[in-house]
């Protein structure tokens, strides 16, 4: 989930929300609610021995670890440009996982070529996505396949929520990302060799409480951003930053909805 690289705030082509403690347990809630849909997209794989699996922009290590579930018996790689996740990674590794510190916008990966090649929310912070996918899918074996899921969009008429969510967009676009990158995918070339076999918008209504939790975890990291200071002064973030940290406790739904653009690419 983490991006190439981390560097000072406002820099392109660094990673707006952190390798922090504090990121670590957003990233931990994100885990949470997006897991069941990624595993279920995960059972919709072609059925085929899969050896070798990296997970690209791993972080902690949740999204291997759930890799490695669905794929028991192979190697699981996950891959990230922090070296405090990936510390963090080996620490609670599962058996069959390995990780390492790598920029997975270069080639060649390590452990490439590979059976399954997966990213979860780190399309949004590249700053040339559809040149990522094409290098992605060609690390792939004959018959692998690559695994993208990005939000597409996100619907709320919440106004924390959507205040939260214009500054967030500032945020990272500031550093040529897009919060939304699952909207590039559809269109997104891939190599001659290989074939898209599923493309869909998964919708996902996520408990205000979570997503609230989420989003002040975001903020309490880049509330200070440069690019935030033309949109909101210091004190409106504080008090947007307070608001979304007392609504943990909600568990309501129908507040906010992830739209999550799903792609499965194979080489032939």
């Amino acid at each position: 989930m983490a991006p190439p690289s981390h560097g000072q705030a406002g820099h392109r082509g660094t990673y707006a929300f952190g390798d922090t403690a504090l990121a670590s347990r957003r990233l931990d809630v994100l885990a949470r609610v997006f897991g069941p849909t990624s595993r279920s997209l995960l059972a919709d794989l072609p059925a085929a021995e899969r050896r070798v699996v990296l997970d690209l922009g791993c972080g902690p290590g949740h999204t291997t670890a759930m890799l490695a579930a669905a794929f028991p018996g192979a190697e699981v790689v996950g891959l990230d440009a922090s070296d405090a996740f990936i510390a963090e990674a080996r620490d609670a590794a599962p058996p069959g996982c390995r990780f390492e510190v790598a920029d997975v916008t270069r080639t060649p990966l390590p452990g490439a070529p590979a059976d399954v090649i997966y990213a979860r929310f780190l399309v949004v912070h590249l700053p040339d996505p559809r040149a990522a996918l094409a290098a992605w899918a060609g690390a792939l074996t004959p018959g692998g396949v690559l695994v993208v899921e990005e939000p597409e969009r996100i619907d709320t008429d919440d106004a924390d929520f959507r205040r939260y969510l214009e500054l967030a967009s500032v945020v990272v676009g500031a550093r040529g990302g897009d919060l939304y990158a699952g909207r590039l995918l559809a269109d997104a070339p891939v190599p001659a060799s290989s074939t898209v076999v599923l493309d869909r918008s998964s919708p996902l209504d996520v408990a205000s409480g979570l997503a609230a939790t989420i989003f002040s975890l975001n903020l309490a990291t880049w509330r200070d951003d440069p690019a935030v200071a033309d949109l909101a002064s210091p004190e409106e973030t504080a008090d947007l930053a307070d608001r979304l940290e007392r609504r943990g406790p909600d568990r309501s739904t129908g507040a906010i909805r992830w739209w999550m653009r799903q792609l499965v690419v194979v080489r032939r």
